[in-house]
């Protein structure tokens, strides 16, 4: 039932709607908002930094299991053909991939060579340690089955966002007949801690809590996962002050020497427009609606809904020893996700991040992931090198090692050098990322 509220915004149409968008600062976001209205937007509305992507058909390298050759698979990775143009462009590939920002996330491109490598498109893919969502997404837009996993929440949703697949029109009238429910709301915002308040304008707040509500019991989980896309970032488009798109700098007080009334004090934004804004540039390539992927909220240490023998091949990028934290750097995200800050430490527990235990943890997956694979089966990990003050860490080397206990065979391991300008930390040592190729044998 609508609020009396809502029965007002519908009372006095657009006079009040005009008022409500002499609220929001930026023309921009008010000219999406009418055309939303007027059913224009798809026409109106251009978006400004189309990506150039194409889902044409490709020369298989296998076109059937049969045909799979794994010493040619190892010859094409080895040629690191993702370094290359134009794959090796910053934001190649599809706008799915850019649903909501991931830390540690693996590229696009680097997943569509090792996919289209070591699979053909009658095989099955699995990512046990799916973040959010690259490697079934990409197995999907390239004709294969695609599963991933993953026990963090904020994981899960994204990748379950990708693989939500209704028309883009749908989307866009669910936020018009929602939205003058999400501008009327009163949410109350007593119980929200303070740490999150510096983030949002109290109006902001009110329209995400409403929203976020919502959108997770309809299951909405493609707009749900836009929303956590622009929650925190550092431009208009984004629902925050000025903060780190993936990792949300905390705001600097007024009494902070470099305070920015510009930057530092929340301002309102409207929640639908830019929800509109963000679902229409997911929807720059198209989105096929038919999809064969299936997105798990599993541990990798125990997954219950595969059955054994059931994989073809897996593709993952397992935590690299404790070098990510990523309950930490989604604590706004996991905050409106249902985690506060003590559950959130639970859920760190949880997870594979913890240097002294990282080996024996990395051997429970392996023993799941002997159970699901099937024989003769492909384990194809990237894993990170770790490099500290007195040591360092060949994690793929130590990865291997236990994975032989098993009963994996390592047919190979290839370096592939990361760029300086994408490394996190300043220093000039070269690091690496090592691509482990295992045999179930």
């Amino acid at each position: 039932m609508r609020t009396s509220q809502t029965n007002i915004l519908s009372f006095f149409g657009i006079k009040k709607r005009e008022e409500i968008w002499d609220n929001e600062k930026y023309p921009r976001y008010i000219k999406i908002w009418q055309n939303l209205y007027s059913n224009n937007l798809t026409k109106n509305f251009k978006i400004e930094f189309q990506k150039k992507f194409s889902l044409k058909k490709f020369k298989e390298f296998f076109p059937s299991r049969e045909s799979f050759d794994i010493k040619k698979a190892i010859s094409i990775t080895k040629e690191l053909r993702w370094r290359k143009e134009p794959y090796d462009k910053q934001h190649w590939g599809h706008w799915l991939h850019s649903l909501s920002p991931y830390q540690g996330r693996l590229t696009p491109s680097f997943v569509h060579w090792l996919i289209r490598a070591f699979s053909s498109p009658d095989m099955t893919i699995l990512d046990p340690f799916c973040g959010s969502g690259t490697v079934p997404l990409e197995a999907d837009l390239l004709n294969r089955k695609g599963i991933g996993s993953d026990l963090n929440p904020y994981a899960y949703l994204i990748s379950m966002g990708k693989f939500d697949r209704r028309p883009l029109n749908d989307h866009l009238d669910y936020l018009k007949n929602i939205s003058d429910d999400v501008v009327s709301n009163n949410k109350s915002i007593d119980n929200i801690p303070d740490w999150i308040k510096a983030y949002f304008h109290e109006k902001t707040l009110k329209e995400i809590l409403y929203l976020n509500e919502k959108l997770n019991d309809e299951k909405q989980y493609f707009l749900h996962a836009c929303l956590m896309g622009i929650l925190h970032g550092n431009r208009p488009g984004y629902l925050s002050v000025y903060t780190g798109c993936i990792i949300p700098m905390k705001p600097r007080p007024k009494t902070h020497p470099k305070f920015r009334p510009d930057k530092d004090i929340p301002e309102y934004r409207a929640t639908i427009p830019r929800m509109a804004a963000k679902v229409m540039r997911m929807f720059s390539n198209k989105i096929p609606l038919k999809t064969k992927g299936i997105i798990l909220n599993e541990d990798a240490r125990e997954l219950k809904s595969l059955k054994k023998d059931s994989i073809d091949v897996i593709i993952s990028s397992p935590p690299y020893y404790n070098t990510l934290d990523y309950t930490s750097q989604n604590r706004v995200r996991l905050f409106f996700l249902g985690l506060n800050r003590e559950n959130q430490d639970l859920l760190k527990e949880k997870l594979i991040q913890n240097s002294q235990t990282y080996l024996d943890e990395m051997k429970k997956v392996g023993i799941q992931l002997k159970r699901v694979l099937i024989p003769e089966g492909y384990i194809i990990f990237i894993l990170g090198d770790v490099i500290r003050t007195k040591s360092f860490i060949n994690t793929a080397e130590r990865v291997g090692e236990i994975y032989k206990d098993i009963g994996f065979e390592t047919l190979d391991i290839i370096k592939d050098e990361i760029p300086l300008n994408k490394v996190a930390s300043r220093s000039k040592k070269k690091k690496f990322d090592r691509i482990i190729i295992m045999k179930n044998d």
